[in-house]
């Protein structure tokens, strides 16, 4: 990956996105955007080179919009992947204190991984935003001591604001994993997995054929993923996750598929 690459992601400056996108991509140049559409919008554009999207979360489970939006854009595969330690923090502004809180802002995502802490604390008002740093942005311009947000250290360094209780989400090894996305990127033939969207046939054995396939070639499957087709009502299309061997055995595999299929990307 070049120097200096421009990296979208969702969310505001500070946002976990924002920092995971540093983490994988040495010299990164990131930019923030309102929604996941628009950070894949930003790649198919040309305006930037790459889109680091959330799939999947440890606690809260999967992101299925990127899974439609791959799909929708054959131009744009996943080319790397990044496992990201996520910690929530209770942020105020200076002054502030746990107990002078009235009102926490965060994602909703953001939210659902601390119900722990928000139980404990039924004085809270809990209003939902669009984007954790968003919400610690939004606490800085207001400068109110009872208003505070859930999100991560780098948000409320970036933003003059201050921790008032870490570690706040129900489970401490709490991890997020984003696809790294690309238009037009060099074919590759090997990585540590791949992705595959399969489009079945509407009968009988279907999915179990598929499946079987790839059993007997070797591939693991280790996530299955179903969303809407959005062709004919109560259609659906599975995204899979295989360790591949080698491409010759995951195109043995797909061969026996019933229905369309496309290879996502390899990483």
């Amino acid at each position: 990956m070049k120097a200096g690459a421009a990296v979208a992601y969702q969310g505001e400056a500070g946002a976990f996105s924002d920092d995971a996108a540093r983490s994988l991509v040495s010299g990164a140049e990131t930019e923030g955007h309102p929604t996941f559409d628009d950070a894949f919008a930003a790649v198919e554009r040309g305006d930037a080179d790459f889109a680091l999207l959330p799939v999947e979360n440890s606690i809260s489970g999967s992101v299925p919009r990127v899974y439609d939006l791959l799909w929708a854009d054959e131009r744009i595969t996943i080319v790397d992947e990044i496992v990201y330690r996520v910690v929530q923090n209770v942020i105020g502004i200076a002054g502030a204190t746990l107990e002078s809180l009235r009102e926490i802002r965060s994602h909703p995502v953001a939210l659902e991984q601390c119900r722990r802490f928000l139980r404990a604390h039924p004085q809270l008002h809990v209003a939902v935003v669009a984007d954790t740093a968003g919400a610690v942005r939004e606490i800085a311009v207001l400068r109110d001591p009872a208003v505070g947000a859930i999100a991560g250290s780098l948000a409320a360094e970036r933003y003059g604001a201050q921790i008032l209780a870490p570690n706040v989400q129900d489970v401490d090894d709490n991890f997020t994993r984003f696809f790294l996305l690309q238009r037009d990127a060099p074919a590759r033939d090997k990585g540590t997995r791949a992705c595959v969207a399969l489009s079945l046939a509407n009968r009988p054995g279907s999915l179990r054929n598929a499946l079987g396939a790839f059993a007997d070639e070797g591939l693991d499957l280790r996530t299955l993923v179903s969303r809407p087709s959005l062709e004919r009502p109560f259609t659906y299309r599975f995204y899979c996750e295989i360790a591949p061997v080698e491409r010759a055995a995951l195109e043995r595999a797909l061969a026996h598929v019933d229905g369309d299929t496309r290879v996502l990307g390899f990483y």
